[in-house]
């Protein structure tokens, strides 16, 4: 389900961030007609999406993804069902030789807004999984996350916790 945080951006949803790692499209219908957004278009700015007056989305499109792959959303919250202190989505389909071929890597609460994390997808991509591959993709996730001191924790915690999450992933 697609709830009002999702859509109004909020850095610190898990949706959009799932949604980045993936690759997905979000429909929006008007009177004019439909148009299909990029999630990485779709989400723009701190609490802001690229709909347009009189727009509402209709749809999500993921990709069907036919290699063998899969992926996985971990998050750190004070509580079950809160807002995430760091979240990281991981994506990733495999080609027939057991490399990578295609990742997707989205930071949850550590930006100003939901972010891929491009440098460790370019990372993963084309290289066979191992140990090292993940910690140097996950050093460079870290390195994309600039997460500011709050009320669940101080910025080097989160930056460090979200390097932990994206080696488990």
């Amino acid at each position: 389900d697609v709830c009002s945080s999702d859509l109004h951006c909020d850095p610190e949803g898990d949706w959009n961030s799932v949604m980045l790692a993936v690759r997905a499209s979000v429909v929006a219908r008007s009177s004019s007609g439909e148009r299909v957004i990029p999630i990485d278009d779709f989400v723009q700015d701190f609490f802001t999406n690229s709909m347009q007056e009189g727009e509402m989305v209709t749809e999500v499109r993921i990709p069907n993804y036919t290699g063998a792959g899969g992926g996985d959303y971990l998050k750190l919250e004070r509580k079950i069902g809160d807002y995430a202190t760091v979240a990281v989505a991981i994506h990733l389909e495999l080609a027939g030789d057991g490399t990578i071929a295609q990742a997707g890597v989205a930071l949850t609460a550590v930006n100003h807004v939901n972010t891929r994390a491009s440098e460790a997808e370019a990372i993963l991509v084309g290289n066979a999984p191992s140990e090292e591959l993940f910690a140097a993709a996950a050093d460079a996730a870290a390195a994309a996350a600039d997460p500011v001191s709050d009320i669940r924790g101080p910025a080097e915690y989160k930056r460090d916790v979200g390097r932990s999450e994206e080696r488990r992933g």
